[in-house]
This record gives C-alpha cells, structure tokens and sequence, in this order.
C-alpha cells in the first residue's frame, strides 16, 4: 500500500466511491457490509463520502440514502451533480444538445442497426422498445410512468440529454459506427462497455458531453468542499473511472478492475467488490476504528 499525500490520518479527506464493480457486489444490487461500515464509519470520523457513478439519479438513490450520506451525488459520470438532501447546490447539468442527438440518430447507418436504445435526461427517459433486461438493468422499472416512455420514435426526442445509450444488432459493422460519431467528436465523448448481467456479451454505446469525465466532477467536489485535490481518495474499477483515479491524490483500482485502470492507479484493493473490497482497503488506509 502507497501511502498518503498528507500523513496525518486526522485530516479530512474527500472519498469518491464508484458504485457498479466497486462499491456493489457483481448482482448490481447491494453493497457489501464492510464497505457500508467503512464509508459510515469514515463519514462519523469528519470525511467527505461522496457517490460519482455513471447511473442516474434512480438508480443510485437506495444506496445514496443506504450509507447516510448528506453529500452530493454525481450521476451520468458527471454529467449530473446534485443534493438529494438539503438542495442547497443548484444542480448542475452538462448535456448532449437536442441538435446533435438529432444529427446522431438521422444517421441512416446508426439508426438501421438498432438493437435498442435510451435516450435519458436527469428526470425523463424513452427507450427504442420494450426489453426486460433494458428495463431492469438501467433501472428502468423505477421511473414514475409519465416520465419513461418506450416508443420508436426516439428521433423525435424533444430537449438536451444526460446520455444517450445505444445496443447494436449483432451484424452491425462497428467501424462504421465509429466512423459516423467521430463527425461530432467537437461535442461528444463515447465509451463502450459490457453490462455485468448480460449474457449477450453486447457492447453498449454511451454517448455523452463531450466535457464530462469524473476527473472533471472530482475537481468539482474538491473545490466544494475545499479540499486539496491530492488530498482526494477515490475508488474505481473501469475505464470510465480513469480521469478520476488519475485526478485525484490516491487513485485506488478494485482487485476486480479494468488492467488499465490497474496500470494508473496508486494502489489496488487486495479484495474484490463481491467481498468489500472498498470497506476493507479504506479500513486500513485511514485506520478507521
């Protein structure tokens, strides 16, 4: 174990904490005992405990309320900074323009190959057909009805969005993809991933801001609550978490992380998220009591 940039275990420190290959167990469900203990523990003892997830609001608000926390809570990667709690931080929204999710899906090559998609702001989606795996692995299920529609008129999209998240047919000429998103790249940023539960093994395409990475929301949260950058720990497992390890002064990888995120990080947990990684490698680090 690395150690820290200030050695005094009593000085505040700020701890962002991703949630899926993280802070939840592999099901995407539930945070592992010793990681709950860990984080209250850390928030009792005068540190910040922060959430900075690529799930919306819906979808992290039971662990959110879970640990406690009275802290901001950062969705979409970013994309989305608010308080759930006291509401004194205006929110904070980085969009895709209703122009360029246009322009994205009226290119015939993209919106052809379809398998489904969601388009989602912070308080509204509409997904490209019914699918329970969609419905239930993007939390789907928990939307209020007037704000979650299914329809096959995603072109029609009205307003900016947080993310717009597209699964391909399994034929689809990826390259071509690419080479159709890169005429936007002056406003989006897009990664790809495997959702944990899916069998299919499908890639997702998640098209953002072109400005929003959790580097970017992790300076954000040090400068809210004035704390020094290197004095900032932050978890992750996936590519998605990069900028934010490399941001931050202790950059920490699960045991069950991306090799990439591994290579930059400071250090990595001896334990994987099924077996409260986080809540273990924190314990020690800050030798919470």
């Amino acid at each position: 174990m690395t150690k820290l940039y200030f050695q005094n275990t009593n000085q505040k420190r700020l701890i962002l904490v991703d949630l899926d290959g993280t802070a939840l167990k592999n099901n995407g469900k539930e945070i592992h005992p010793d990681t709950i203990n860990a984080l209250k523990k850390a928030t009792e003892q005068g540190h910040i405990v922060c959430i900075v997830t690529g799930r919306p609001h819906r979808g992290s608000i039971k662990f959110y309320n879970q640990l406690g926390l009275k802290t901001l809570l950062c969705n979409f990667n970013g994309g989305h900074i608010h308080d759930p709690d006291i509401k004194h931080f205006k929110r904070l929204i980085f969009p895709v323009s209703e122009a360029i999710i246009k322009a994205i899906l009226h290119e015939d090559y993209i919106f052809n190959n379809i398998d489904n998609a969601i388009i989602e702001y912070y308080n509204k989606a509409v997904c490209w057909k019914q699918d329970e795996f969609f419905e239930t692995y993007f939390h789907l299920n928990t939307i209020a009805n007037d704000t979650f529609t299914i329809s096959k008129l995603i072109r029609e999209w009205k307003g900016n969005a947080n993310a717009i998240l597209i699964q391909f047919k399994e034929e689809t000429n990826l390259d071509q993809v690419w080479r159709d998103l890169e005429k936007y790249s002056n406003s989006i940023k897009v990664n790809t991933w495997k959702p944990y539960a899916n069998n299919k093994e499908k890639l997702i395409f998640e098209i953002s801001s072109k400005f929003i990475d959790k580097g970017m929301t992790a300076r954000i949260l040090a400068q809210y609550y004035n704390v020094d950058i290197r004095d900032v720990i932050a978890y992750g497992d996936e590519i998605n978490d990069k900028e934010m390890l490399m941001a931050v002064g202790y950059g920490v990888a699960m045991k069950n992380g991306h090799t990439v995120i591994k290579s930059i990080a400071n250090d990595i947990t001896k334990l994987t998220n099924d077996e409260g990684g986080v809540g273990h490698h924190l314990t020690e680090l800050l030798n919470l009591k």
